[in-house]
């Protein structure tokens, strides 16, 4: 049973017993990348854990922004691993602007994984199971990770997972050729024509893709003082690889040999959900569970997060 932190009480809960419990068992780690820079993480090793999970957070987002998730798996006896991918939180950079968020190839984020895999996560597993949790831009990673390595997770939770971006009014394919014609002209690292620098004017809650009031305010607040966690606008690059990905992902779910749960968000407007449907269905043990939430399922109002919970971390345990 999941003890939720209230909305009624969530920023006291946070401040005074969420963020002071973590901060204790939190091992801050910054992880040298092969091809320069570093990637910053967040390392929650239980000594008792019977498993661990793997967090991989979304686009324009950082692993602070799931600690409230990471609280609940470490009281349900997970240890945690998460990390800032690149271009996002305190992770390295490519282009100076914090607001703006870039990759130069989406197989950029899978191979910081593989690195993260080794360096990290795997000198610290002790033979427990190892669980992974994907949102958005993460999921899509997550399902490329299930797919060139089998070996790593016993169970994936994809939650509101990018299997297709909504590109409206582009169609997806015009969407890709035009940030193609703009990469090629030398502008794939510039901040795309959809994108605006940061305002805290604009990212209102109600523009927001969560239902809890609470839980928006609580990180809003935390994004309006630091810059690093500022992200807001797409390349051309991000944009190019981001609608490019559908096609690898489809091609590839039958090789996903681990139970997977995709959790949708039935009020999505950010991914394609007729898309994540016919994913699923391709995935040999693949199960899909709705939720009458926006794309943020994890940022929901009490009620629709505590059947989410309850979800998770009862398909972690196998039920």
């Amino acid at each position: 049973m999941v003890k939720l932190i209230p909305e009624a009480k969530y920023e006291k809960m946070m401040q005074s017993v969420v963020e002071p419990g973590l901060k204790a068992m939190r091992e801050e780690i910054d992880m040298p990348l092969e091809g320069g820079g570093t990637l910053h993480a967040e390392v929650y090793n239980r000594y008792d854990a019977k498993a661990a999970a793997v967090l991989l957070h979304g686009y324009t987002e950082s692993a602070e922004k799931l600690r409230e998730v990471t609280w609940y798996l470490i009281n349900a006896g997970y240890s945690v691993f998460a990390m800032d991918h690149r271009g996002h939180g305190r992770s390295v950079r490519e282009v100076g602007d914090l607001s703006v968020t870039h990759v130069n190839r989406f197989s950029d984020y899978l191979h910081d994984l593989e690195q993260f895999m080794e360096q990290v996560v795997g000198p610290r597993m002790g033979g427990r199971p190892l669980y992974l949790f994907g949102h958005s831009m993460g999921g899509a990673l997550a399902a490329f990770a299930l797919m060139e390595h089998p070996e790593w997770f016993t169970r994936a939770v994809l939650n509101a997972p990018m299997i297709a971006p909504v590109t409206a009014p582009f169609p997806r394919a015009a969407a890709n050729l035009l940030c193609r014609a703009f990469c090629l002209l030398g502008k794939g690292k510039e901040r795309a024509f959809v994108g605006k620098p940061f305002d805290p004017a604009r990212e209102t809650f109600e523009a927001s893709h969560m239902t809890g009031r609470a839980r928006f305010d609580y990180y809003q607040r935390k994004r309006c003082t630091r810059p690093e966690l500022q992200n807001c606008s797409p390349t051309y690059s991000w944009l190019r690889e981001a609608t490019a990905v559908t096609e690898a992902l489809m091609a590839g779910a039958e090789k996903i040999t681990a139970p997977v749960l995709l959790c949708q968000a039935a009020q999505d407007s950010i991914v394609g959900l007729a898309e994540q449907n016919a994913f699923i269905a391709r995935v040999p043990q693949g199960r899909l569970m709705r939720f009458d939430a926006k794309h943020e399922i994890y940022g929901s109002d009490d009620e629709t997060l505590h059947s989410y919970m309850e979800a998770v971390l009862g398909f972690y345990a196998g039920e």
